[in-house]
């Protein structure tokens, strides 16, 4: 398939979120703050909307909510890459802009597709045993659009790879400055499939030396994608995203999951101590976080709204796009957790604000001033006189998302199930739901966002927070409630965000 980009159906589009202009998106790339602007790169598919040889596309925004497409950064056109130019960070170097990514080799995609990068119409006959290489490389700009891949590439070839790690799984470098040096947390897989990470150091950003690795043994899953290390609120803490991950409770319920390890990195040994580790998100569908500094120092985190083996309604229905991102997050600590609150300039774009306060919902509620699909609802309940209370959003006729509330179990409930275009997880059926344990015995505070399909909930003020996209046939907007007993309502907030 190749997509024809005049014919890009805009029934699913987001109104505040980053998509691709066209074709597939996944992992964020290179975020960081270059010549007065946000730079966010990420994964693409330039010609379908389902995975291929990877590109990196190039976004830019004064304020991390209104984006605006460059050219393609880079290209997989060198011996080292040529079938993916694979994840990885962006820093300010003096008056230059760094890339580091993972040079991708795979010899079945050389079969697969063409010299142009595009999938071969006949079927293709595959090697026996695919040959993978993935190696750490260079790419540098000094105006933040026309980006040079660095003649002595890869920086990090298979030879600084340590003894049992795989080096067809060793990806996604993130480099940042630490006292006049790079250091450089690379993704992994041992030989026994465990998940790693890698530690290297650099006085130039060029010769890297193997430092350490972390590992936290088969419970943590297999390869560790897209590590990110940053000081937050005293501590350090280390994002990554780990595949196959087995559940724990109501815990890691995807296939593939997105973890924070909070503690203490000792620089000159490269030793990551956990003090505390957490799954970073509830919902279905966000992977491969990556944070930046803003300008004014703030820690924010982006993350790619999808999930992998799972089958999406936009490829399926030919929409000519596929993939999203997350609204920036704020990250703080509280208590040796990560919190994620909304970035606070999604408030410049909020309007038609509706207020209603101490109000009791006791069966069903419906308000016409809060209906919409593009919108954020700040609501704050309490449910000592009620043992049930549920919110449907995108409710039409016979579809619905439904966020719901247990008081007798302390659990709260995410189900897209009622949906035309279900969302369909590959390896489980039937996978249409999300819990997570919540003391109902007190006030809860709400703020959710919703964009056309998708929903983001932030929960008490960012302790836990769900992110799921949702494919409406009906493209309903009625927002309802009901609850069994009276639930009390201190204050519900609303606004349309253009």
């Amino acid at each position: 398939m190749t997509i024809d980009t005049d014919k890009i159906n805009q029934t699913y589009r987001h109104h505040y979120h980053l998509m691709p202009e066209s074709g597939w998106m996944n992992d964020p790339n290179g975020f960081s703050f270059f010549n007065n602007e946000y730079h966010l790169f990420y994964q693409h598919y330039p010609y379908d909307t389902m995975w291929g040889p990877m590109h990196w596309a190039h976004a830019v925004s004064p304020d991390l909510i209104r984006w605006t497409h460059k050219e393609i950064a880079l290209k997989p056109d060198k011996a080292y890459d040529r079938n993916g130019v694979f994840s990885g960070s962006g820093l300010q170097v003096g008056s230059e802009h760094w890339l580091y990514y993972t040079g991708h080799i795979d010899s079945n995609l050389d079969f697969l597709y063409d010299e142009n990068f595009k999938k071969r119409p006949e079927a293709a006959i595959l090697a026996s045993e695919s040959h993978i290489r993935q190696v750490q490389c260079l790419a540098k700009s000094e105006d933040g659009v026309k980006y040079t891949k660095y003649e002595g590439n890869p920086v990090i070839g298979t030879d600084r790879v340590p003894a049992g790690i795989k080096v067809e799984d060793f990806r996604d470098p993130k480099v940042w400055i630490h006292a006049n040096k790079f250091f450089m947390a690379v993704g992994a897989k041992s030989t026994e499939n465990i998940g790693h990470v890698l530690f290297y150091v650099s006085s130039d950003g060029i010769d890297w030396e193997y430092l350490n690795l972390l590992t936290l043994g088969k419970n943590f899953g297999t390869v560790w994608e897209c590590p990110d290390l940053f000081e937050l609120d005293g501590k350090h803490v280390l994002l990554f995203s780990p595949q196959e991950k087995p559940r724990v409770g109501n815990d890691f319920e995807n296939i593939h999951s997105s973890m924070a390890l909070i503690g203490s990195f000792d620089y000159s040994t490269g030793e990551f101590t956990v003090e505390g580790e957490q799954e970073i998100d509830q919902g279905f569908d966000f992977y491969a976080p990556q944070s930046t500094l803003t300008a004014d120092g703030k820690r924010v985190m982006i993350a790619w709204m999808n999930m992998w083996d799972m089958r999406y309604p936009l490829h399926e229905l030919g929409h000519g796009w596929n993939g999203s991102m997350t609204l920036p997050r704020e990250l703080s600590l509280k208590n040796g957790r990560l919190i994620q609150r909304p970035h606070h300039a999604i408030e410049n774009y909020q309007e038609q604000k509706v207020e209603l306060s101490d109000f009791a919902i006791s069966g069903h509620y419906g308000n016409d001033s809060l209906n919409g699909d593009s919108q954020r609802i700040d609501i704050q309940f309490d449910m000592e006189d009620s043992s049930y209370f549920s919110i449907d959003f995108f409710k039409g006729k016979n579809e619905k998302f439904a966020l719901t509330f247990y008081k007798d179990r302390n659990q709260m409930v995410l189900d897209r199930k009622e949906s035309v275009y279900v969302i369909e997880n590959l390896a489980c059926k039937n996978d249409y739901s999300r819990s997570q344990s919540i003391d109902l015995s007190g006030s809860i505070k709400l703020s959710i966002f919703l964009d056309v399909s998708s929903i983001e909930i932030f929960v008490n003020d960012g302790e836990l927070v769900f992110t799921s996209l949702f494919f409406s046939e009906e493209m309903g907007d009625c927002v309802s409630f009901y609850s069994k007993g009276r639930t009390h309502v201190n204050k519900l907030l609303k606004w349309m965000i253009s």
